[in-house]
Order: structure tokens, then sequence, then C-alpha cells
């Protein structure tokens, strides 16, 4: 063989070896076509690269480490592989929620039973509740829940509702009908307490009140003025006076519940009975 066709079939070779890919040294040089997915683009690319990390350089593509890639990073890919990178971003927000405020209900003994006077008026609070929110390519796949800050506390609202109660007291001539005084003590109350507290016995005594179309112990119709006692303790007749109302009362009748150191009181209607309820009160003995 002529160094001629030497030559020529030296070439042959060579170019065969190029076109299945093999180098003297054993490097491949095998070119491939691989799938690119970006942000959600496909594209088909030709290299001579072998890894992935080499093939995302050469096609200049960017990403971190906050990123998702479908294959390891220096994973050796072959014809007809696939990369696919998914943008991640995550951002972080605030929404606002109100808190509902409370309704407090408190006694007044100064208020009249019955009627209501707003105190405090209420005012609802504030929440900031923080998100962290998760996109792929762009679009949003996750809000996930971080914590609720407070940023305003709410006011409550508070209520004064009144517990005093009004009773009808008989005039001096006895009549059912007369004017209203506070069943709590007031300054007249108290300086007839006085008074009548130079002239008679102080007892303290557990009060209670009744009602009803009866006719009393001593064969009396019961009224106003009237009140149930233990004979015992208190004689027929016996002239009390209460302060707690600022009048005298004659005991005039009895229960088999009136025992010792209790009198019952009799009222006009079940209204005023049930507003009495059961006191521990001051009487005196006048007569």
């Amino acid at each position: 063989m002529n160094l001629k066709n030497n030559k020529k079939l030296k070439v042959s070779v060579l170019a065969s070896l190029l076109s299945v890919g093999i180098l003297a040294g054993g490097y491949s040089i095998l070119n491939k076509d691989i799938t690119l997915v970006v942000k959600g683009k496909e594209t088909t690319v030709s290299t001579f690269k072998s890894t992935a990390k080499e093939i995302l350089e050469e096609q200049n593509v960017k990403y971190d480490g906050n990123d998702i890639i479908s294959v390891g990073l220096d994973s050796k890919l072959k014809e007809g592989s696939k990369i696919e990178i998914i943008d991640v971003k995550e951002e972080v927000i605030k929404e606002n929620k109100e808190i509902p405020f409370e309704v407090n209900v408190v006694e007044d003994s100064n208020l009249l039973k019955g009627k209501t006077e707003v105190k405090t008026e209420g005012q609802a609070g504030k929440n900031e509740l923080v998100y962290k929110i998760t996109y792929h390519n762009g679009k949003q796949i996750e809000k996930k829940f971080v914590e609720e800050l407070v940023s305003v506390e709410p006011t409550n609202k508070i209520v004064k509702k009144g517990t005093k109660v009004e009773v009808q007291v008989a005039s001096s001539r006895g009549s059912n009908t007369g004017r209203k005084v506070n069943a709590t003590t007031t300054s007249t109350a108290s300086t007839k307490s006085n008074s009548s507290s130079s002239k008679g016995k102080q007892m303290k005594v557990v009060a209670t009140a009744y009602t009803g179309d009866t006719i009393t112990s001593t064969g009396t119709k019961p009224k106003w003025g009237t009140i149930a006692v233990d004979p015992s303790v208190i004689p027929y007749g016996t002239k009390v006076y209460i302060p707690q109302f600022g009048q005298t009362f004659i005991a005039e009748d009895c229960g088999g519940a009136i025992k010792g150191n209790k009198i019952d009181i009799f009222m006009n209607d079940e209204s005023t009975v049930k507003n009495w309820g059961r006191k521990t009160i001051d009487i005196y003995i006048v007569g």
C-alpha cells in the first residue's frame, strides 16, 4: 500500500470513529438530543455535554437552590433524556382579621330594675394572619398559615343592669295606694331609723315576702303594712319599724316557716315578692 492510500485509510478510520463518538483516550463526544423544560416551556436541544449541570450551563439556564430540577445535576444523560426546571418562589403575606368584642353585663344597685345603661362602648380588635405563599413557575400551589399576630386588642362593651327595686308604700291611713320608695336604704329611711332606734329595741332578722288574698292568723285581711312573725318572739299586734322602707308594720300573721328571728312581709304582687327575695335586715320594736 502506497503512502497516499495509507493516508486516505487513516482519514476514513478517523471519520468512522467520529461518527460513533469515540476519540483516543476513551472520551465520548456523541451528539445527543435532550428535552429541556424551563418554566413550563419545552424545547429540544442537541449537545455533546454529558451531565445535567453542563447542559444547563451550556443553554444558559438560570436556577437557584429553591428551584426543583427533575434529575441530579451530576447525572449523565443519554439520547432522549429530559430535564425539567421548576422555578420556585416564596413570599410572606399578611391578612387582617377582625376580633369581635364581648358584651359584659354588670349589676348596678343605683339603676332601677329593668333599666340598662351602656357604660363602655365595645370596639372590635384586629389581628394579622401571616401566610407563606409558594409559587411554581408563577402559579400559586400552596398557601400555608404561619402565625397570628394581635395588632389591636378588642374593647369589651360593658352594660349596666339596674337592680334597684321600687315598691308601693301605703299611706298612714292604711290605703293600698301610696308613694314609691326604693327598696334600698335611703337617707330619709336612715333618719327615721335613727329616731326609732332611740324608742325601740333593735333586732336583726331574716326577711322574706309573700302575697295573696287570704286571711291572717289574727283574722284580718293582709295588706301592705302587714308582717308575719313567730308570736313567741314578736307577739301579735306588735308595731315593727323597718328602716328598709321607712315605715312601721303590724305583726298580724304567722307561718309554718316563720320561726325565731324571721319575718314575712306582705307585698301587693308576685313580681315584687320575687324581686325582694330573702334578706337579712335590721328592725325595731316600737310598740
